[in-house]
């Protein structure tokens, strides 16, 4: 007898990393937002912080998302005066992103955020199975980055 669909996604991982995800975003929303900033935007200083004057196409590689993603979080950004755009010196085609002083000032804050919900994430786990869990979900993340899927995978 196959198990039924609900007792089988109550056990996933994938779901439980559904939740997971869900429940850190909300929580590093809220706090982002007491700081003046919008979810993600805090990834955009955080680069920016450690390499200023990247080009928008290679912000969107360091962040790992898309260069069109990453033209609407400058646009909005640069609208909230956390940073600006300047032309390259050399290669007028590109856009170079740089930190205002107010987005600089932003990053300390930003970062104590993460380092709550790393310590709210993990609270309860000793040290030991905090590298654990760190360890398990690089590997998790590494297995999707060799799995591929095509619609001839799809089952009936």
């Amino acid at each position: 007898m196959q198990e039924p669909i609900t007792t089988y996604l109550e056990e996933s991982i994938s779901l439980s990393l559904v939740r997971l995800y869900k429940a850190q975003h909300q929580q590093a929303e809220v706090r982002c937002q007491k700081i003046g900033l919008h979810t993600a935007q805090e990834l955009v200083i955080f680069r920016l912080l450690e390499e200023d004057g990247l080009s928008q196409s290679h912000l969107a590689a360091r962040l790992g998302v898309e260069i069109g993603t990453v033209a609407k979080t400058v646009q909005r950004m640069e609208k909230e005066g956390l940073l600006i755009r300047r032309q390259d010196a050399e290669d007028a085609r590109i856009s170079r992103v740089y930190l205002t002083e107010k987005g600089r000032r932003l990053g300390e804050p930003a970062l104590h955020i993460w380092k709550d919900l790393d310590a709210c994430l993990v609270q309860g786990m000793s040290q030991a199975e905090q590298l654990l869990f760190r360890r398990l979900l690089v590997q998790a993340a590494a297995n999707f980055s060799r799995c591929s899927f095509s619609p001839a995978d799809e089952h009936p």
